[in-house]
């Protein structure tokens, strides 16, 4: 009896403390709303850093609250990826910027980690340098501090036995003419580090891929989708084909085709499956043709 009575003392002497900071976070989030909102309107790049800097520090503000981690944003999570890993490890803040007349992107992500040991709560700052890798971006291994940045939709977690790897899907608005949708591999390192880039995607007679980067047209829409049954697992994807004759190697003129490829997860590693016929996968009959973005 005593001790049931102490349970209850207990809960509603530390309800309003969680109230408290509910209350904090809601007031940070419209905060950093209106924050977000002038980084976006169209200033001087120097004005859109400083706003866009405000916005980050009330971000970093907010996560020094517990309640953050699973707190539902209405508001703020329309206006940036604020996704939680399934596995409940961790969160991303992440959000992009436009920049210059030339509409080209920069993208921001702070990841916020639960450490399993203690309970407690880091943060890691992802900085984008996908600039430095226009030419060979598939094939290097990056970190936190080299990010081949992205606004991510979708986290998917691959056990690999002794750790677990993350696959990561997201898009990139890249500039005024094109777009892109990358796949990307991502892993804790130590406490606070982070590793992007496992060679993970095969593909008969080709170099094995640490992500997979698709460009195509400003004017398509792609989907990039991931689906998961009892019998299998699977990322599939529109198959991009040149909407302009003599055009084939050129991006910014790729787009859908109606066709359809795909990722299938084996022994740990994304292989490659050309020509999926959505007829024969009850998964895929009505809503994989939809874009997440």
């Amino acid at each position: 009896m005593k001790l049931a009575l102490f349970i209850v003392t207990l809960f509603f002497t530390l309800s309003p403390f969680a109230q408290s900071n509910l209350d904090k976070i809601k007031e940070l989030e419209l905060e950093a709303v209106t924050q977000l909102h002038e980084a976006r309107q169209f200033k001087t790049i120097k004005e859109q850093h400083e706003y866009n800097q405000a916005f980050e520090e009330t971000l970093r503000k907010m996560m020094a609250y517990d309640e953050t981690f699973t707190h539902d944003f209405d508001t703020l999570a329309t206006l940036i990826s604020t996704i939680k890993s399934p596995d409940g490890s961790f969160r991303i803040f992440n959000w992009n910027m436009e920049y210059g007349d030339y509409k080209e992107h920069k993208y921001y992500c702070l990841v916020m980690k639960k450490d399993p040991k203690s309970g407690d709560f880091i943060i890691i700052e992802l900085f984008d340098h996908s600039d430095d890798y226009k030419y060979d971006a598939e094939f290097k291994a990056l970190t936190d501090k080299k990010w081949y940045g992205c606004l991510y939709y979708k986290i998917i977690p691959v056990d690999k036995g002794w750790r677990t790897q993350y696959t990561l899907l997201g898009w990139d608005g890249n500039d005024m003419v094109s777009n892109k949708k990358i796949i990307e591999t991502m892993r804790f390192h130590k406490k606070d580090n982070l590793k992007f880039g496992e060679a993970m995607f095969r593909e008969d007679g080709e170099k094995t891929k640490r992500r997979v980067i698709f460009t195509y047209t400003e004017d398509a829409v792609m989907s990039l989708k991931h689906q998961k049954t009892k019998k299998e697992e699977m990322i599939i994807f529109d198959h991009l084909s040149s909407i302009v004759p003599g055009a084939e190697e050129i991006d910014i003129w790729m787009g859908p085709d109606l066709s359809f490829d795909a990722y299938i997860l084996e022994n740990g590693k994304w292989n490659y499956i050309k020509d999926v016929d959505a007829r024969t996968r009850k998964k895929f009959n009505s809503k994989y043709n939809a874009p997440d973005n």
